[in-house]
C-alpha cells in the first residue's frame, strides 16, 4: 500500500506559488484599468463656458454599448495655441483614452492631469492653469496664480505615474478632425469616471480565504494515511509467520 504524505512545505510553497500568481494578475488587471472602450468612429461636441469646469461638454452621435455616452461633461482645454467656437457651433472629435493617446499628444504628462482630475484644489481657473502648465503644446506655460503652482506643486510630488482606477476619474481627449475649410480647432478633454474593473480584482483575497481550506486538506490527508498506517502495521502484526 502506497501512502501520500503531504508535507507542510510543500503546501507553504504551492501558497507562495499562488500569493505570486494571484498578485502578477492582479498588478496586470490594475495596468489594463485605463484602457477605455471608446467608439473608433467620430462623434460631436458642443462646447460653452462652465463653471466647475472651464467648459461645459456635450456630446452626441456616440453609438451605444461603449464607456461613454450621449450627455454633457466637465471638460478642460488643453491647447492653448487656438480657440474653440462655442455652441450651437459642433465640432467632429475623436475620442482617445488619456491612458492611450494619438501619437502627437504621446509624450504629454496625462499621468498629472489625471492626478490633477482626482485630487481638485480651487476653483476651474486654478485646475485650467495647472492643466495647461502640464500639456504645453506651444512650449512652456507658466500659470498666474498661488492656488494653481500648490496644484502643480502638489502634483509634481505625487502625481508621477498615476493611473485611475475603477471608480476615478480619467480625461478622455477629444482630438479634432479638421477638413479643408475649418480653421484650427482646440484640443479639448472630458472627465468620465473609469469604469474599467479589473478582471482579477480579488484573487489575492481568494488565496488568503484557501489557506485554511488547503492546511485542513494537509490535516485530513496525514491522519488519513497515519489510519492506513496504522492498520497496515496491525495486519503484518497478526499475521502468522510460517517456517520453510
Amino acid at each position: 500500500m502506497r501512502i501520500f504524505a503531504v508535507s507542510v512545505k510543500t503546501v507553504a510553497m504551492g501558497f507562495a506559488i499562488l500569493m505570486i500568481m494571484s498578485s502578477i494578475m492582479v498588478f496586470d488587471a490594475r495596468a489594463a484599468e485605463a484602457e477605455l472602450n471608446l467608439p473608433s468612429t467620430s462623434v460631436f461636441i458642443e462646447v460653452i463656458n462652465g463653471t466647475e469646469s472651464y467648459f461645459i461638454t456635450k456630446l452626441s452621435g456616440v453609438p451605444s454599448g461603449y464607456d461613454i455616452t450621449n450627455g454633457t461633461y466637465l471638460g478642460w482645454c488643453v491647447d492653448v495655441r487656438t480657440s474653440i467656437a462655442r455652441s450651437p457651433a459642433t465640432h467632429e472629435v475623436r475620442l482617445f483614452s488619456s491612458a492611450n493617446p494619438p501619437s502627437e499628444l504621446a509624450n504629454d504628462s496625462w499621468d498629472m492631469v489625471n492626478y490633477i482630475l482626482n485630487h481638485k484644489q480651487g476653483n476651474a481657473g486654478d485646475i485650467q492653469q495647472a492643466i495647461w502648465y502640464f500639456i504645453h503644446m506651444d512650449g512652456n506655460y507658466t500659470p498666474t496664480n498661488t492656488l494653481a503652482w500648490a496644484i502643480i506643486n502638489d502634483t509634481l510630488a505625487n502625481g508621477k505615474g498615476f493611473t485611475p482606477l475603477n471608480g476615478q476619474t480619467i480625461a478622455v481627449i477629444c482630438h479634432p478632425l479638421i477638413y479643408s475649410h475649418q480653421s484650427d480647432v482646440q484640443i479639448t478633454i472630458i472627465e468620465i469616471t473609469n469604469p474599467v474593473i479589473p478582471e482579477f480584482p480579488s484573487i489575492l483575497i481568494l488565496s488568503i480565504l484557501m489557506l485554511p481550506a488547503l492546511l485542513a486538506s494537509v490535516a485530513y490527508k496525514r491522519k488519513h494515511c497515519s489510519h492506513e498506517h496504522k492498520l497496515a502495521r496491525a495486519s503484518i502484526e497478526e499475521t502468522p509467520k510460517t517456517g520453510l
